[in-house]
């Protein structure tokens, strides 16, 4: 990296660095494959002309054997720090959370993976799961409505951005699909999902304790907004729950993760 190139984020697949003129590169960390960073700049490129306010993507680069995209910097301070900064504001921004998740469902996506064909392929590569789990999952999974909306992959409070601007960043995940199934991967996340490495101590403990208000007045507000049924949502959970062992999270959730999945 040139000395002009600071460090301003780190999570478990890339850092962020602050370049100049406005911009930030996204470095994905030695070990991770090239197409990581190819197809997330292809994704970004599509989601950006979709006409959402999402940080422009501007080019892949290479760097000291390391790969990125250059992106637009998305200024203001991310949902999570602003709730932990002041807890009162937890519903407030949990509505906000909710509408902002449902104007992404309103827009169809061109040129993603299909969210379904992924979620079968990622079942069938899941870890912990039996030959047996993972044929009843897909099988539950294929009675399942499809859709082409767009699709975020991994919406959280971690990845809105709220400054004169409300931005939703990485959208390396992102696919066209039914909103139900990115919903219930929202409220996975919530209730069990293991906080950034980078949080300390007493952020973690004052998430973990306003974890189920924030997952509550979430998925109130996105089912009264959107009239999709609760139900339709949960139908998505098991699914999407099992694709999710596949993923780099922590042992601890993994095991909540299959402790749900055995319950359904």
């Amino acid at each position: 990296m040139k000395e002009n190139e600071r460090m301003v984020a780190a999570g478990r697949t890339a850092e962020l660095y602050a370049l100049e003129s406005g911009r930030v590169l996204k470095l994905f960390r030695k070990g991770l494959p090239r197409t990581m960073a190819e197809e997330e700049f292809r994704i970004a490129q599509n989601v950006f002309r979709s006409g959402l306010h999402v940080p422009e993507p501007f080019e892949y680069v290479e760097s000291e054997g390391r790969v990125g995209v250059v992106y637009e910097k998305a200024e203001g301070h991310t949902m999570l720090a602003m709730i932990f900064q002041n807890p009162g504001i937890v519903e407030t921004e949990a509505r906000r959370m909710a509408r902002i998740h449902a104007e992404i469902h309103e827009r169809k996506a061109e040129g993603l993976p299909r969210l379904k064909a992924a979620l079968e392929r990622r079942i069938s590569d899941a870890p912990l799961l039996s030959a047996e789990e993972k044929a009843e999952i897909v099988l539950k999974l294929e009675d399942l409505e499809d859709d082409g909306s767009l699709c975020h992959g991994d919406f959280h409070p971690d990845n809105i951005i709220l400054g004169q601007k409300e931005w939703v960043i990485d959208w390396m995940t992102a696919t066209a699909g039914n909103p139900a199934a990115d919903v219930a991967r929202t409220l996975l996340m919530l209730e069990h999902g293991a906080l950034p490495d980078e949080l300390p101590l007493s952020a973690v403990e004052f998430f973990t304790g306003i974890r189920q208000a924030l997952a509550a007045a979430y998925m109130n507000e996105y089912t009264r907004l959107t009239r999709i049924p609760r139900e339709e949502i949960v139908k998505w959970l098991v699914p999407v729950a099992s694709a999710r062992l596949t993923e780099w999270i922590p042992d601890s959730e993994k095991e909540k993760l299959l402790e749900l999945i055995r319950k359904q």
